[in-house]
């Protein structure tokens, strides 16, 4: 099952576009060591993120070039949150990588149980996961 969008094309970007949104992406961890896995590179992150707004296409068909779309996803949920994505498309695109920020906002929904059930997990309102909360018993 193809689930790209195939009336659109995903332009490629070029060193000089990656270069005038590079600084919002620069994530410097402080604070210590660094543990596990080595970080991918923002640069191959944000074009996969990219592939997937102007393609309309869901991050599992994203194309093998690009890291695993579940590192890809996590990330974008991140930058999305905090506006950088929009930012980043805004400045490469204008009107129209606005138009397709808004595109993703309308296809992502926040995380909700069932009306009437009450949630197994309680949930962060900032947060579009559950966030598990240890039980103190008493």
């Amino acid at each position: 099952m193809d689930h790209q969008n195939p009336s659109r094309t995903c332009p490629e970007l070029n060193d000089q576009q990656w270069r005038s949104v590079e600084s919002l992406f620069n994530e410097g961890r402080r604070g210590g060591p660094r543990r596990g896995r080595p970080a991918h590179n923002p640069r191959s992150v944000f074009e996969a993120i990219h592939w997937v707004l102007w393609t309309g296409s869901v991050w599992s068909a994203l194309p093998d070039r690009y890291p695993d779309f579940r590192t890809c996803h996590r990330r974008f949920k991140g930058w999305f949150e905090a506006g950088l994505v929009q930012q980043a498309m805004a400045s490469l695109y204008g009107d129209e990588g606005i138009a397709l920020c808004a595109a993703m906002n309308g296809r992502m929904q926040a995380w909700r149980s069932p009306v009437g059930r009450k949630p197994r997990f309680p949930v962060a309102t900032t947060l579009r996961w559950p966030v598990v909360r240890p039980i103190i018993v008493r």
